[in-house]
């Protein structure tokens, strides 16, 4: 009988986690199927589903210790218990070990560059010129190409032999990788540690361009503008194998899953917890998997002192945001602001200000972009866009006709530029036909936006086209259907076109989606009055 129960037992937890599984709950699935594993401890199926499920929760030090606890059949047989293991055996120093696991076929074609890259760190650990060795016999693949040149030029600086390794980090710099500020960091550290400050700023404007860059290579450019030394990067076993696992993680394959993403970085943050890219990473497959508080906690335990803080912050406000928690949010944004004013940080907290209706803090975050970009010589027709928002949400019709106008002259074809100036045009009451035709392009381009097309039919509501305004505010609804503005503007034109009942149904449908208040007390009145005789309907502004 008791051996029936557990079974049964076994079975519940079993289908508890696959449905933890199914609906994206990872922490869930890891506690039921590590305890259908205490039933079952000789499976490796059931290991292999609790350590993925424990690592993509991101909890590395359980994953370890469920695969320590394993007999070495079972975790002979389970791939990922098999990396947690080689990731303890690293931690640890037990480097011999590590290769000995490196080298079983048991961790499968998922982690077969992975393995790679960790065997070659290892080997360039111990001695560097058999790692440059190792390194070139990795088989060239396209798709790791860039990771792969910066695994060289990691190994090459082990062995000593910087200029090459330069000429690798250059190498990986101008291919795709999604590691760009952790390598170029590096990178330009190390160049800069030679006295090179040349070759140092060569390799930071690959990923930065114009601007200051990712945080990593803004720390270093602030330090070499301030004469400060730069020290050479020194990597043990443990932060080496961190970095080339971090490279190697950063391919589509890994980022487009926010669960491969999480038991990577949680491994690699095992390695090296002041890899705060890697933390970073590990809070953004936290967001992708729905879990607001473990993002926050993991961004909030980067330290102010570190070059990520900043955008950590940064990064933890817009996840405030989305949880619906603007006020934290907010502060949040100022503690980034108070970290740094790199423009990206500039920009985000415009953005952050604006969509939370402090207008004046955005105007004058977005003040400083442009006034710095005008200094560098360059035009960003988006924050252009962003200010011109925020103008007219002022009441200054004419200033945002001036943003708009210039990001124009840079994006000419942009459809939310053509759109916007439009809808301002029509709202204004005067250039009409003009805004109808900057609409109409807008439309064109973007046929399957509701918004652009309720501008669209709004436009020829103003004008008197009321079939025309409904068949576009018709479809607008369609793509839109939880849009109060869109509603209010379909029930206005059936109004107009005699089809009252109609109207009345639409502006219901729009009070019931809770709109903001101004259009709640308008759509109240006509529910009770319908519209005035002489048409007096009002644009709203868009972000």
């Amino acid at each position: 009988m008791l051996e029936e129960l557990r079974t049964q037992q076994e079975y519940a937890d079993f289908i508890t986690a696959r449905y933890a599984v199914m609906t994206g709950d990872p922490a869930a699935a890891a506690t039921y199927y590590r305890r259908a594993w205490t039933s079952s401890p000789g499976d490796p199926g059931l290991l292999e589903r609790a350590t993925i499920s424990t690592l993509a929760a991101g909890d590395a030090v359980a994953a370890i210790k469920l695969a320590r606890g394993a007999s070495a059949d079972a975790a002979d047989d389970a791939p990922s218990a098999q990396l947690a293991l080689i990731i303890d055996d690293i931690a640890e120093g037990r480097l011999k070990s590590a290769q000995t696991r490196l080298r079983k076929p048991v961790l499968g074609a998922l982690n077969v560059d992975l393995a790679g890259f960790l065997s070659v760190w290892l080997t360039a650990f111990e001695n560097g010129q058999r790692g440059v060795v190792e390194a070139d016999q990795l088989p060239g693949r396209r798709m790791v190409a860039g990771e792969q040149a910066a695994l060289k030029a990691m190994v090459l600086m082990q062995a000593g032999r910087d200029d090459e390794a330069a000429e690798f980090f250059r190498q990986a710099l101008r291919m795709p990788l999604a590691t760009r500020d952790a390598v170029a960091t590096m990178g330009a550290s190390l160049q800069a540690s030679r006295g090179n400050l040349q070759g140092a700023r060569e390799l930071i404007a690959l990923v930065a361009g114009d601007d200051e860059g990712g945080p990593g290579v803004a720390r270093v450019l602030a330090d070499l503008g301030a004469g400060r030394k730069i020290v050479r990067p020194k990597l043990t076993a443990r932060s080496g194998a961190a970095m080339a696992m971090f490279v190697a993680s950063g391919t589509g394959l890994v980022r487009s899953s926010p669960e491969l993403s999480a038991m990577r970085h949680a491994l690699v943050l095992h390695l090296d917890p002041d890899l705060a890219a890697a933390r970073f990473a590990l809070a953004d497959a936290y967001t992708r998997q729905d879990r607001p508080d473990a993002a926050l906690a993991a961004l909030q335990s980067i330290p102010d002192s570190s070059a990520w803080a900043a955008d950590a912050r940064m990064e933890a406000a817009a996840v405030l945001n989305a949880d619906e928690k603007p006020a934290e949010a907010l502060v949040m944004g100022d503690r980034a602001l108070a970290l740094s004013q790199r423009r990206e940080i500039l920009v985000r907290a415009g953005d952050l200000n604006r969509f939370n209706g402090r207008l004046d803090i955005a105007r004058k975050l977005y003040d400083q972009v442009i006034a710095a970009d005008t200094t560098r010589g360059r035009a960003d027709w988006m924050v252009l866009y962003a200010r011109a928002t925020v103008r007219n949400e002022a009441a200054d019709w004419a200033g945002a006709e001036d943003d708009l106008k210039a990001a124009m002259a840079i994006e000419p074809d942009r459809p939310e530029l053509l759109n916007y100036l439009g809808y301002g045009w029509i709202k204004q009451g005067k250039r009409i036909e003009e805004g109808l035709a900057l609409i109409t392009r807008a439309a064109e381009s973007r046929p399957d936006q509701g918004y652009i097309l309720d501008s669209l039919g709004w436009a020829h509501y103003q004008l008197g086209h009321y079939d025309v305004a409904i068949e576009h505010l018709e479809r607008a609804a369609e793509l839109s259907p939880i849009d109060p503005e869109i509603l209010d503007h379909l029930g206005d034109a059936y109004w107009r076109s005699g089809r009252q009942e109609d109207a009345r149904f639409e502006w219901l449908a729009a009070l019931r989606l809770k709109p903001e208040a101004a259009r709640e007390i308008t759509l109240r009145e006509k529910l009770e009055k319908g519209l005035p005789a002489m048409p007096g309907a009002r644009l709203a502004s868009r972000p």
